[in-house]
C-alpha cells in the first residue's frame, strides 16, 4: 500500500501546478487552498481548471488532495456578520471541493471570549452547513493549538459537537503540533497511546481522516501554534515515529505545513525514513 504523504502546496499558475510542484518533491498527496485564504468570496472553479486539475491529478498520480479553508473562517465569532461571512465562505469552500472531487476541507474551528456560546454558535452553523453542503466532502474539523480564545483544543470540546451532530460527514484532522501544544504528549509510547485511548473514548479514532505533521517550536503544553520542521521542534523524532508506524493512520493522508515551503522534500523525506518495514 502507497503512503499518502505529502504537503501543502502553492496553487500559483493554477490549481494544478500544485499537483505537479507536489510531484517533483515526493508527495503522493497534497493540500492546497483552491482559492485565496485571505479572502472571503471565494469563486466557483471554472470548467477548464477542474479538467486541467483532473487531468493533473491522473498525470502525478497523486489522487488525495485535502482543502484547508481559508483563515478568516470564524464560525463561532461573536460578531454575526462575521459568522454570516464565515458561513458562506465555508460553504463555498465545500462546493468547490465537491466540484474538484476533493474529499475533505480542513476547518479551524474558530474562537469566542465566551466560550459556552462559541460552541452553541459553532454547532449551529455545522448543524445549517450539514443540511446545505454537497455530496462527496466532509467537513475535517482541525484539532486547534488553544491559542486565545480558540475553541476545539481538548478532546471533549468535539465529544460536544458530536453529541448534537452524529452526522459521519463531521470528522477531524489531527495536527501533531497543536496537539502537543494542546497539553497531549505524543512523545513516548505510553503517553502516545494514551492520548488515543482518551481520543477513541472522547470521539472515535474512525472519526480521524487527516494528519498535519508539524514539530512544535514551543514546549509541551504552552498553548501556542508555532510550527517547527519534522524532528527539529519540542515534539522530536520520536513522536513520529509512532505516528509513522501505527498501523491505525497507514491509510491516512499525512501533510506537512512546516515553516519553510524550500524544506518540504526533506520534511517528506525524513518521514518516510522513519518508516519501519
Amino acid at each position: 500500500m502507497e503512503r499518502l504523504i505529502g504537503a501543502h502546496m502553492s496553487v500559483s499558475g493554477g490549481l494544478q501546478n500544485a499537483l505537479y510542484e507536489g510531484k517533483k518533491i515526493g508527495c503522493t498527496a497534497i493540500q492546497i487552498f483552491t482559492s485565496s485564504p485571505r479572502q472571503w468570496r471565494p469563486v466557483a472553479p471554472k470548467p477548464e481548471e477542474v479538467q486541467r486539475f483532473e487531468q493533473a491529478k491522473q498525470e502525478t498520480g497523486i489522487h488525495m488532495v485535502v482543502s484547508h479553508a481559508a483563515y478568516l473562517i470564524n464560525l463561532a465569532s461573536p460578531d454575526a456578520e462575521t459568522r454570516r461571512k464565515s458561513y458562506e465562505a465555508y460553504l463555498a469552500e465545500l462546493q468547490r471541493c465537491a466540484t474538484l472531487k476533493i474529499p475533505y476541507a480542513v476547518l479551524h474551528m474558530g474562537s469566542n471570549p465566551d466560550f459556552s456560546e462559541g460552541m452553541r454558535l459553532l454547532i449551529e452553523n455545522l448543524r445549517q452547513l450539514l443540511a446545505e453542503m454537497p455530496d462527496g466532502v466532509a467537513i475535517a474539523m482541525e484539532t486547534m493549538a488553544g491559542q486565545g480564545s480558540a475553541l476545539c483544543y481538548r478532546f471533549e470540546h468535539f465529544t460536544q459537537i458530536l453529541e448534537a451532530l452524529p452526522d459521519e460527514r463531521l470528522v477531524i484532522c489531527a495536527d501533531s503540533c497543536h496537539l502537543f501544544a494542546a497539553g497531549y504528549d505524543l512523545r513516548t509510547p505510553e503517553t502516545y497511546e494514551a492520548v488515543w485511548e482518551a481520543f477513541d473514548r472522547a470521539i472515535g479514532l474512525e472519526r480521524l481522516k487527516v494528519w498535519h505533521l508539524n514539530d512544535s517550536k514551543k514546549p509541551f503544553g504552552s498553548r501556542v501554534d508555532r510550527h517547527e520542521h519534522i524532528g527539529e521542534g519540542e515534539l522530536g523524532e520520536s513522536a513520529f515515529r509512532l505516528i509513522m508506524n501505527d498501523p491505525r493512520f497507514a491509510h491516512l493522508p499525512m501533510l506537512v505545513e512546516t515553516p519553510n515551503e524550500e524544506r518540504f522534500a526533506e520534511d517528506i523525506a525524513r518521514l518516510r525514513g522513519l518508516i519501519v518495514a
